[in-house]
């Protein structure tokens, strides 16, 4: 099986050696094409200098004299051809040039008439020897033809070097994804490829493929981590209730009310993962029940706040609202309450006695916002990213003081989303915490 390299190569050379070949032979023709013309207009050219300069020598000496013989002479040793003067009755006067082959005398000779003013005077006969000899332009057509081959040669021994160096270029990055993927499929998610230089689709494509290698280790590592993090969820309230089931069979936990009431509290949480789990899901698949109706958004927010004022108090946590009113958008209004509820618990949970807690609602025309502000010990940075990842938590310790099941954000994005909304959290760690909701506003 041949690479992709190997294949580019080929196709590279095919493709540039048909371009040489097809421009060296179109050269050449086109070449010998106008040359044949340039000699023929040369000959021609001669042709009639030589009848011009005879007319001349034929008036000045009133007939073939001396002057005439010379210039025949000369011009035959000149041009190289055999000249051969005859008069008007085409008889033989003399011929100018020796023969060099015996050839020469059987070649066709060129018959041209000299006149003057109409009056017929003569003729000259020419004959070319080309026996033996190579003429100047045949030497320059050959020189030519050979500078065109030799030329073609290179360009494509130039060709077939680039093309191999271009097609492994080319295909060094492909050949390397390919590879990658193969370790990936194997379940090394930590393999990489080397981004090419320059900015075009090939970088392009091994960028996104790094960044999909990315997103799937990301992914595993939050799947470890969700399945480590449900068996947690689970396994305290399981444990208790086992440990408090068998303390009463074997009689050592009494069954009074209130040992009773412990061992609900712990079927209600199991409940509670159960239904938070369930949500997320929902949401996740884009099957959460959303009613559509018309919602005044700073009425469900002021009376969530109300709601929870006095946990708020109890704690001596700092809770202020600035709602702008009348601020209609079309959801479920259960679900918008869950919303902030969940939000507002968040800040409760991480802020610390005598902090602040900032709810504000901002009719924006087209959208409305929702900020809910603290002044907590925020988010680290390195946990902000998935912060919104089921059952995430950035204290590992899962202390429960501090946090609860994890699924609280995940809910909100899920519920925010299937409201064609969008959420954000900017966070400081030990400054505090912003999360903005943001809503489309309800056209009239």
């Amino acid at each position: 099986m041949k690479s992709i390299w190997m294949r580019l190569a080929l196709i590279f050379m095919a493709v540039s050696a048909s371009g040489i070949l097809i421009s060296t032979i179109l050269s050449l023709k086109e070449m010998d094409y106008h040359f044949s013309l340039y000699l023929s207009d040369v000959n021609q050219k001669h042709k009639q200098d030589l009848v011009s300069l005879l007319q001349e020598e034929y008036k000045k000496e009133h007939g073939w004299e001396n002057g005439s013989m010379l210039k025949l002479e000369a011009a035959s040793l000149l041009l190289g051809q055999q000249i051969t003067l005859y008069d008007r009755d085409v008889e033989f006067i003399r011929s100018f040039g020796e023969a060099k082959s015996a050839a020469f005398s059987n070649l066709s000779e060129d018959m041209i008439p000299i006149t003057d003013q109409g009056e017929l005077l003569g003729y000259i006969g020419i004959r070319y020897d080309n026996s033996g000899m190579i003429s100047l332009e045949e030497h320059f057509q050959i020189a030519h033809t050979n500078a065109m081959q030799w030329t073609m040669l290179a360009l494509l021994l130039i060709v077939c070097l680039v093309s191999i160096f271009t097609a492994k270029r080319f295909a060094k990055p492909i050949v390397m994804m390919s590879d990658a993927a193969m370790d990936v499929s194997k379940g090394n998610l930590a393999v990489r490829v080397a981004v090419p230089r320059g900015k075009d689709e090939l970088s392009s494509l091994v960028e996104t493929f790094n960044q999909l290698i990315q997103s799937l280790q990301n992914q595993e590592d939050l799947r470890k981590r969700l399945t480590s993090d449900i068996a947690h969820e689970l396994r305290t309230p399981l444990n208790t209730l086992l440990a408090q089931t068998e303390g009463m069979i074997d009689g050592i936990w009494e069954a009074t009310p209130e040992h009773l009431e412990a061992t609900r509290s712990e079927v209600l949480r199991l409940i509670r993962i159960v239904s938070d789990l369930d949500q997320v899901i929902q949401a996740e698949a884009g099957a959460l029940s959303i009613s559509r109706d018309a919602v005044d958004l700073s009425k469900v927010v002021a009376s969530t706040v109300d709601a929870m004022n006095a946990v708020f108090q109890q704690k001596e946590i700092s809770l202020t609202s600035s709602i702008h009113p009348d601020s209609w958008i079309v959801g479920d209004e259960q679900r918008l309450a869950q919303v902030v509820s969940n939000l507002l618990t968040n800040s409760l949970k991480h802020t610390s006695k005598g902090g602040e807690v900032m709810v504000s609602v901002i009719n924006k025309g087209d959208f409305i916002e929702v900020n809910v502000t603290d002044n907590g010990r925020g988010i680290s940075h390195k946990d902000l990213p998935f912060v919104f990842e089921r059952f995430y938590r950035g204290d590992r310790s899962r202390n429960r003081e501090s946090g609860g099941t994890g699924l609280g954000l995940t809910i909100v994005k899920g519920i925010v989303e299937a409201h064609q909304g969008e959420v954000q959290i900017n966070s400081n760690e030990g400054k505090g915490t912003t999360v903005t909701v943001t809503f489309p506003a309800r056209k009239e």
